[in-house]
């Protein structure tokens, strides 16, 4: 029984594991040639921290400098501003707890150096934090370092200009090479169907996005795993602090029946106006089921009172049966 893969619950390391945010990394990587410095934002589990985590391990890489040092800095444990400056003062080899201190290890450095500064929104509602990051921004601007922040939640006002990057749902393109990526060497695959039903239960959050792919890949083990149903029950009662819950946690029943669209039909499954079950819009279904009224009242006008009972009740029973039948 191969394990299951989807199991990331957090920032991702692994470098293999990365997947997409092809757009961002495009502009990221040209701002930092530019010695402009960044700011990445987005809600919770939308993968500022993995994001930021592949520019250290890359930029060497894609900035076709391999002398270049990135150094990775979780700000969430930070006490004070000279905690910082000692923490990347000694990362560069060198001592002090200020920001001149930390000029001078950047200027006696000998390599090109990226400073990476994960979850700044907690220094930010410290009385030092903004002005920490405003200083940072100035060493950049002055060509001492190159500088990217994340921050969970809404880009901060800063007097120093940061070139602010928003992180948005994966498109489908990045849903099926991580899904692909990540089913490896598992023999396990997932279906187009699968893989829209995937990104319209997460609404292609990513933390999300794992979360149903983890339930899918246990029902390719074991059928009798109601995936849809166990994933939206993970949903509503564990949601991920600061994520926005997707529309389908609020529609899905028990059993995911109010998430079933086109994106999830099972393989071969098609209906006779097309591969997607619709019910009719409620104007259209008032005039149906207006008109084996109308033709009721019609025989009754014209002497035929019992009869028009019999086809109005038979005519809005069968409207009623089909409507149903097709939902």
């Amino acid at each position: 029984m191969p394990e299951n893969p989807f199991t990331e619950r957090g920032r991702i390391t692994k470098a293999e594991r990365f997947i997409g945010r092809w757009g961002e990394l495009s502009i990221l990587f040209d701002r930092i040639e530019s010695r402009r410095p960044l700011l990445i934002h987005g809600v919770a589990g939308i993968g500022s921290s993995s994001l930021i985590t592949h520019v250290v391990q890359s930029a060497a890489i894609n900035l076709e400098r391999p002398e270049l040092r990135a150094f990775y800095l979780d700000l969430r444990s930070a006490t004070d501003a000279g905690q910082v400056y000692s923490t990347l003062v000694s990362a560069l080899g060198d001592r002090g707890d200020t920001s001149a201190a930390l000029e001078v290890a950047l200027a006696t450095f000998d390599a090109p150096v990226l400073l990476c500064l994960d979850h700044a929104q907690a220094i930010l509602k410290t009385e030092w934090g903004e002005l920490l990051l405003e200083t940072l921004a100035r060493m950049v601007r002055s060509g001492a370092c190159m500088l990217v922040v994340a921050v969970t939640g809404p880009p901060p006002v800063l007097s120093e200009r940061f070139v602010a990057i928003g992180l948005g749902a994966f498109a489908p393109t990045e849903i099926r090479l991580l899904t692909e990526t990540y089913l490896d060497d598992t023999g396990v695959t997932f279906t187009p169907h699968e893989l829209d039903a995937l990104a319209t239960l997460s609404a292609g959050h990513p933390a999300y996005l794992q979360r149903a792919a983890f339930h899918l890949f246990r029902a390719k083990l074991d059928p009798q795993v109601r995936w849809r149903a166990e994933y939206l029950a993970e949903a509503r009662e564990r949601p991920i602090p600061g994520a926005p819950l997707p529309p389908a946690v609020f529609t899905g029943d028990a059993d995911g029946n109010g998430v079933r669209s086109q994106y999830d039909l099972a393989d071969g499954e098609t209906s006779a106006t097309g591969p997607a079950l619709h019910t009719l819009p409620e104007t259209s279904m008032i005039l149906l089921y207006a008109l084996p009224v109308c033709v009721g009242l019609l025989l009754a006008i014209a002497g035929f009172p019992i009869l028009a009972g019999i086809v109005a009740a038979l005519g809005i029973g069968m409207i009623w049966f089909w409507q149903t039948k097709r939902r």
